[in-house]
């Protein structure tokens, strides 16, 4: 089954669990509501959540970003990873 990231339409795996998901050329676009860049990743191999703008390496303690001006919502995945969804 195939996927087109809801941001920009490149073709993707499809993945049930994160049906919204956005590609990874998207994901790097990802800012606060501020217009700052975002970085998300583990907090280490066990997984964990965390964000920080990427100009400065400061905490971001939310999970709400925008590309191209469309929010979305970044998390944990189950088996590892930050997947960004689209806010439907």
């Amino acid at each position: 089954m195939s996927h087109a990231c809801p941001i920009c339409g490149v073709p993707l795996k499809s993945a049930p669990r994160y049906p919204r998901h956005v590609c990874e050329d998207c994901v790097r676009k990802a800012v606060a509501a501020d217009g700052r860049p975002l970085r998300f990743s583990n907090v280490d191999l066990s997984g964990g959540f965390q964000a920080h703008y990427a100009d400065t390496g400061e905490v971001y303690a939310c999970h709400a970003c925008w590309i191209d001006d469309i929010r979305c919502h970044a998390d944990e995945a189950r088996f590892g990873g930050i997947p960004i969804e689209v806010v439907a």
